[in-house]
């Protein structure tokens, strides 16, 4: 590295900061003034009978655009998905190189993606597409992703040099035995397996056409072991369903539908709900809607004892409405109750329990962005999912109150038994009640069918705008800090989204799913313990990982498993979400365990899991009723 070149590393992260904000800007106000456009839509409908000509077919263009934008503000940020399960084992200086790998991979995964998506713009240009009822030309929106992608690459280049950087300069702990085996046997394999497609590329294909269950095997082999190794989820699922696919159809075929995939994905009709959906639960947090939740909770609940507990788990519920987020709703009312409770002399174990078991329900309580995820993945309606989750997330509340009520009466030091007194209820009804209008016209409309979820979706990120600008807590700071949560959040999801398009379709071209489904058949199990074998499985994944993580790594292999038993597809997206987020809280990995523990670092956190038992008691007979009696999540969808 040059003299002058290191002496602009130090400045690089000013200017790609400034860059990144820029960006974030540029891409959130952009979702907001179309989130208007689309409010304006509705209240035109509404009000007058009529409606924006071609809304819909405007507004994927937008939003596409948008999305794209959040990409390099992303890896700015640097908000890649990485499992960080065998931290200790690889050791800081080989973490530093597969840092710097990581930003290899990615760099090259944008920028295929980019180059793909580049020739298809020239290809609509040439050809002269246009959209079917404004007849906008088609290509100026490839364009404009693909040049949003390669600036996505030039970050991820400058980040690789800023890591090579510190590769040289870093002196820390070496890998164990453990995390030597597992990189150093990715390694072995990825260079094998390249070294053999330069060889004999046709050879290597036609063994995978041959037996493609085995190629698919080994490209999940890899995936895992790249994720233990710590490099980004999305490069990885992206390249070896790249790589994949190129064995089955050839490289350009290969590239054609990474392509297409992605562009018709981001030009999709529901591209909006998600962002949008984010954008409604940063603006709520920057309102101060948890404080107005939990005082709310506190008055109705507080005047019993385990007060506090009650108001907690029912304030995450109510939090989880506008977040949905397991992790957001847990580190936030770890900073809200869990003061209060110490306060009050609550168990040190049992506070943190509730705050960890309660933060699971902003994840389940619609909206939800892991539930919008396993629309997008399956291609099935958000609005069916988002009522589909209301009746198991009521369950889960009901269980967790009378777990709470069980663990007072039987642990003395739980609870005191002195009851505080709980905040008046008038003030806390009218400070709690815009929250209330906010989620009940939300969800009130998309199960009375009066929005779509995009719609829904819009008026929420609206409504949650409105409410902080009148209350006078969105100034420049706050309005920035949305901006970059929204920014980042959704660079790290459809980051995400674009590997796993490509690796589903890799599988399905393998046809894993229904050799599997053969071979579950083969057993002659009934589909029930067929299903509780799965639900094992994803408990012990989501104890390990992130539950965005394990749904991209699964959902395109199990839920045709699933199917084929004959279970419905809502129910299945609801019970799996379920299951992955009571991995949060389960010992030994849960990470809602490890966000309250850093709460509290004066607790043990062997403490904190003892705390939390109770509740992962009540999660099992949650999961238990859940598959006896299917009907807790298709009743509600078949009134719509």
């Amino acid at each position: 590295m040059t003299e002058a070149a290191a002496a602009a590393l130090p400045r690089a992260p000013a200017i790609l900061d400034r860059s990144g904000a820029a960006l974030s800007a540029l891409a959130v106000l952009g979702m907001l003034l179309g989130a208007l456009v689309i409010v304006t839509d509705v209240l035109l409908r509404w009000l007058m009978g009529s409606a924006v000509v071609a809304l819909n077919e405007v507004m994927s263009h937008v939003f596409a655009v948008a999305v794209a934008a959040t990409l390099p503000a992303g890896a700015v940020r640097r908000v890649n998905l990485r499992v960080d399960l065998l931290g200790r084992q690889i050791g800081e200086r080989l973490s530093e190189w597969l840092t710097l790998c990581g930003s290899l991979l990615l760099a090259l995964f944008f920028g295929l993606l980019a180059w793909h998506i580049w020739g298809q713009a020239v290809k609509f240009q040439a050809q002269g597409r246009a959209t079917l009822l404004l007849n906008w030309p088609l290509a100026p929106t490839s364009y404009a992703v693909a040049a949003a992608l390669w600036m996505a690459v030039a970050v991820q280049l400058w980040n690789a040099a800023r890591d090579l950087r510190a590769c040289l300069r870093t002196g820390g702990r070496g890998p164990s035995l453990s995390g030597a085996l597992v990189t150093g046997l990715l390694a072995l394999s990825v260079a094998g397996l390249i070294g053999w497609a330069i060889a004999d590329f046709d050879g290597l294909a036609g063994l995978a056409m041959q037996k493609p269950g085995l190629a698919v095997a080994v490209a999940f082999a890899l995936l895992w072991l790249g994720v233990l190794s710590q490099l980004p989820l999305a490069a990885v699922s992206g390249l070896l369903g790249l790589g994949g696919t190129a064995l089955f159809i050839g490289a350009a075929s290969a590239g054609k539908v990474l392509a297409t995939d992605a562009t018709e994905f981001l030009t999709n009709a529901q591209i909006a709900t998600l962002p949008l959906f984010l954008m409604m639960g940063s603006f709520a947090v920057a309102a101060g809607i948890s404080d107005d939740i939990y005082r709310l909770a506190n008055a109705l609940l507080g005047r019993v004892r385990g007060g506090l507990a009650y108001a907690t788990v029912a304030g995450c519920a109510g939090f989880g409405a506008v977040s949905g987020s397991s992790v957001a709703t847990a580190a936030t009312f770890g900073r809200i109750a869990l003061p209060q409770m110490q306060a009050r002399h609550y168990g040190p174990g049992f506070s943190a329990g509730v705050v960890a078991a309660g933060g699971t329900l902003g994840a389940l309580v619609p909206p939800s962005g892991a539930i919008i995820l396993f629309a997008l993945l399956t291609e099935q309606s958000i609005a069916v999912l988002f009522v589909a989750a209301m009746v198991p997330a009521l369950l889960a509340l009901l269980l967790y109150f009378a777990t709470i009520w069980i663990v007072v009466r039987t642990d003395p030091e739980a609870a005191p038994d002195t009851v505080a007194a709980p905040d008046p209820l008038g003030p806390a009804l009218k400070g709690a009640l815009p929250v209330a209008l906010l989620f009940g016209t939300v969800i009130g409309g998309l199960y009375g069918g009066v929005f779509t979820a995009t719609e829904s979706a819009a008026v929420g990120a609206v409504g949650a705008f409105l409410m902080a600008l009148l209350r006078g807590k969105l100034n420049r700071r706050r309005f920035l800090s949305v901006m970059s949560e929204t920014t980042a959040t959704t660079a790290l999801i459809y980051g995400l989204i674009f590997g796993a398009l490509i690796f589903s379709f890799f599988v399905n071209l393998g046809q894993v799913p229904e050799l599997l489904a053969q071979w579950i058949a083969g057993f002659d199990m009934r589909p029930v313990l067929v299903l509780a074998a799965l639900l094992v499985f994803y408990l012990v994944l989501g104890a390990v990982m992130d539950s965005f993580a394990v749904m991209v790594i699964t959902v395109p292999v199990v839920t045709p498993i699933v199917l084929g038993l004959g279970y419905d597809i809502y129910f299945w997206g609801v019970l799996m979400l379920v299951v992955v987020e009571i991995g949060l809280i389960t010992p030994p990995f849960g990470l809602n365990l490890f966000v309250l523990n850093s709460l509290q670092p004066d607790v043990p956190i062997s403490r904190v899991m003892k705390g939390v038992l109770p509740f992962i008691l009540a999660d099992i007979v949650k999961i238990v009723l859940l598959v006896a009696f299917p009907a807790l999540a298709l009743w509600l969808p078949s009134t719509m």
